[in-house]
Formats: C-alpha cells, structure tokens, sequence
C-alpha cells in the first residue's frame, strides 16, 4: 500500500517513544463528536491500563497532544505513520463512522489503507465501536477484502451488522456494543449555566437544542420547512438554542435557519469543549436534530430527543434507543416535524425515564470496547460485567 496514493502528505508530530496503541479516527478536524470519542476511548482505556501508551493520528496534532495529554502525529505523514505502526501493538480504527463511502471513495481507500498498512505491519487491528456503511456495490470487495483480515470489530448498533454481512465479513470476531461516548462526564451545571448566560439565555428557560448540518439530499424548503416547526414549538414557550457541532459546517446553515424563523431563537457560536457541549444539553428540556452526537450527547444527558435522519448511522441510532421520534431527511415536512417534536415534548418526562433506566446498560456495553482492546493485546483484564457495575 503506497501511501502517498492516500493522499498523504509529509508533516507533523512525534515524541520520543513508541506506542502500545494507535488510534485512528476523524480526530483534530473540530467535529465535537469524534473528539468525544477520542477522549472517551482514551479515558476507558487507561481506565483499566494507567500505564497505556497511545498515539492518535490527528489534523491538528499539536491541539490534541494539548487536550488529551497523549502523543499525537499528523494524520497525513506517512514517515511518522509508518515509524509508529512498526512497533505498536494494536490500530484502534474508530469509532465513529469509518468505513463508509458516502463521504468519498477517497475517505474509505486511507481508513481501509491504514489498517492494512498495521496487518503489514505486525499489528493486531480492531474496528472500535464503528458505525458501518453506506458502501457502494463497487467498493464492496475491497472493504471484504481489507476487513476480514483483522481481529475484532465492534459495532454501535444492529444496522451496522447489516453492513458486515452484507460485505460477507466473516473471520473477525463481530461484537455489538455501544459508542463509546455513553461514559463521557459533563462539566458541572455551573459551567453550562455560564456560558447560557454569556449568550443572553436564562437558564430557567425551556430550552430546546437544534443541531443542523449541510449534507447531501437537502431539498431546497428544508431550511424554512425546520424555521416553521421550530416556530411552532417557540410559540409553545420553548427557546431554540442552535449548538454547531463542527463549526465549519454547521454554522452557516444555523444562521439561515434562525434567520428563517418568526420566533426568537440563539446560536452558540463558540466552540465549545465536549463537557461543556454535554452539560449544557443537559438544561434542556428536548434535543433534536442531524448530528448523531447531538442525539447520542442527549441520551448520556438523558434528554429526550427527536431526529432527522440525513443518514442511515441517525436511524440505526434511534432503532437500536427504542426511540421512534425521528423522521428521515428525504421525508422531511415542518408539519411532520413539529408534530414529532411535539409528541416528545408532551412525553418528555417518560422518556427520560426510559433513558435513564437504559443508561446503565449501554455504558457498560461502551466500556466493553476498551476491555476487550487491551485482551487483544493481554494488557488489560478479564471483562467482568459486576464488577464493571460498582466502578461505573
């Protein structure tokens, strides 16, 4: 695998150590939801192995060196890539939603080259809490080709299973766990309180988090069509609050939405830290929205949520939540949707109900992964679900 043909370019970061484990992903490139996971793989992992070493391949080494206090490299130096991958032990490829095409064709040849670059490399290669899919008939083979070579994948839901049979996956071990940033820790209220504040909202407002992003498959009244559903929960006494997760993206779109809004609504326009953004869905009375981690951030809060499925990954999500709150984008109506938002607004306090009880569960199944990473490696110990109970 030559990878300059990835689109790897020479620059970046490196200490003077190797490393136990790399872990690859869509990290430095500010999307809030994969820097969650990255902070959460990394807490669960030295949560059972202190003494762990870990590289994180990353767009912005140097931030994320400073945020998570671990060894980072450029994810587009192929000499500092292929220093590390010849002494360490284990490429956690994940989480998040790796191995898909719809983003490019491009995207999924540098994930798939990367782990075939560590089984050349000597390395084990476990799938960590992935997402699976969308994939192309024409990009099949060469996602059965590359994954049936590793050791473990583990999956965030049933509908990604779908996707690995589909490929005819079947030497890896296949296991369904949870994302891992079910076990992520807000800030402390005081913080979220802070920062509603310094944007002229009052915490005792009746907040409502709305997460957009530009996508494929958008029609062009979807903008207005979500202004007037959001407009018709305002005028029910709840506040819009527009929180960006990845701010090149979401942003714009935010702006034009609340713009196309009779009703007073705010945007976030900073960003924001992962505890910070958990803490402050926390005072909300209801999330909804595209962003999967907008929804999966309200579930740790256990917030009741409504979603727009702009992907497969946001169904899959919703199903696998026993939550049916949702309505897929190629759908999308505001009547519709203000009627969903409605429903859970009227049902809000028996949904969280239901999340709580689910919370336990799920954060197990999300430490799972990092018990089972380190068994690959035997530099962890054995997955023991009551004693897992007690700590968590």
């Amino acid at each position: 695998m030559n990878l300059h043909n990835l689109g790897l370019k020479s620059y970046g970061r490196a200490g003077n150590y190797m490393s136990d484990i790399i872990i690859s992903g869509y990290y430095g490139l500010g999307n809030s939801g994969d820097e969650a996971l990255l902070k959460s793989i990394i807490s669960d992992i030295k949560s059972i192995n202190p003494d762990i070493t870990i590289t994180a391949l990353s767009g912005n080494a140097k931030l994320t060196e400073k945020l998570y206090g671990i060894k980072t490299i450029s994810r587009t130096n192929p000499f500092l890539i292929l220093r590390e991958f010849r002494k360490a032990k284990l490429l956690l490829s994940g989480g998040g939603t790796l191995i898909q095409d719809a983003t490019s064709t491009k995207s999924l040849i540098y994930y798939l080259g990367l782990i075939s670059l560590a089984k050349k490399m000597g390395m084990k290669v476990m799938l960590y809490a992935n997402g699976m899919g969308p994939i192309k008939d024409k990009n099949i083979k060469r996602v059965h080709k590359v994954l049936n070579e590793v050791e473990l994948i583990t999956l965030r839901e049933n509908t990604s299973l779908d996707e690995i049979k589909r490929c005819s996956i079947t030497n890896p071990r296949v296991v369904i766990t949870a994302d891992p940033a079910f076990n992520l820790v807000p800030s402390p209220m005081q913080s979220a309180d802070k920062i509603l504040k310094e944007y002229g909202i009052n915490e005792e407002e009746k907040i409502v988090a709305v997460s957009v992003r530009e996508c494929s498959g958008i029609g062009e009244n979807f903008e207005e069509e979500l202004a007037n559903a959001l407009d018709v929960i305002a005028q029910m006494g709840y506040f819009p609050v527009f929180i960006p997760m990845q701010m090149k993206t979401d942003l714009d779109i935010s702006l034009r939405v609340a713009a196309k809004m009779k009703e007073n609504s705010k945007i976030i326009d900073c960003e924001l830290s992962v505890s910070d953004m958990l803490s402050i869905i926390g005072r909300c009375s209801i999330a909804c929205g595209m962003r999967l981690h907008m929804l999966i951030f309200a579930s740790v809060m256990n917030v009741p949520m409504a979603g727009i499925a702009y992907d497969p990954k946001i169904k899959g999500f919703m199903e696998y939540m026993n939550q049916k709150n949702y309505i897929e984008l190629e759908k999308f109506e505001g009547e519709k949707f203000a009627k969903i938002l409605k429903t859970v607004l009227n049902n809000r306090e028996k949904l969280r109900e239901e999340l709580q009880k689910d919370s336990v569960p799920l954060r197990e199944k999300a430490k799972k992964n990092a018990y089972l990473a380190l068994e690959l490696i035997g530099m962890g110990k054995a997955f023991n679900t009551a004693t897992l109970k007690k700590k968590l």
